[in-house]
């Protein structure tokens, strides 16, 4: 396998893999069985922060499509909804990442992927196009953060 990319954000790195394939909403997917696994990039995960909770909203076998909220995940910086990539159906959710949230932060590649949903005809960015998302929303990214610490009534 290739060596991960790299995006530094600011001093922190954040790894992503180049087997697998991303989405703008900041997951990633790898083919699995008729359809794809999610999971939270690394960019995600260190905007958002430590992760304490997370709550699905729909139920296995539920037809969605793109764009829908399926559940959220709370943490240290941000509580976020989570919207699926793709459209199809809802077919498993990683129960393990709702016992232990943290999860995510330490293995969010491998054992802390989200949800599975069947389907395709969806396309994705290869791990250098993401790279280039990420790049490009970087700088938002950047001045949204600076404006929770200034103002931190809007933090919990």
């Amino acid at each position: 396998m290739s060596p991960p990319l790299v995006f530094m954000m600011g001093q922190a790195p954040a790894f992503l893999p180049t087997d697998r394939v991303y989405a703008k909403n900041h997951m990633w997917a790898v083919a699995v069985e008729g359809g794809y696994r999610f999971g939270l990039s690394a960019y995600a995960v260190r905007l958002l922060g430590e992760m304490r909770h997370v709550k699905w909203s729909v139920a296995e076998g539920t037809m969605i499509r793109r764009g829908q909220p399926v559940g959220y995940v709370e943490a240290s910086k941000a509580t976020s909804d989570l919207y699926t990539p793709m459209s199809g159906v809802f077919v498993q959710r990683n129960e393990n990442v709702v016992a232990d949230p943290k999860l995510i932060n330490s293995d969010l590649y491998e054992a802390a992927w989200l949800f599975r949903i069947t389907g395709g005809g969806e396309t994705f960015l290869s791990p250098h196009e993401y790279l280039t998302h990420v790049e490009t929303s970087w700088p938002l990214a950047q001045r949204m953060l600076k404006a929770q610490v200034s103002n931190p009534k809007n933090r919990d």
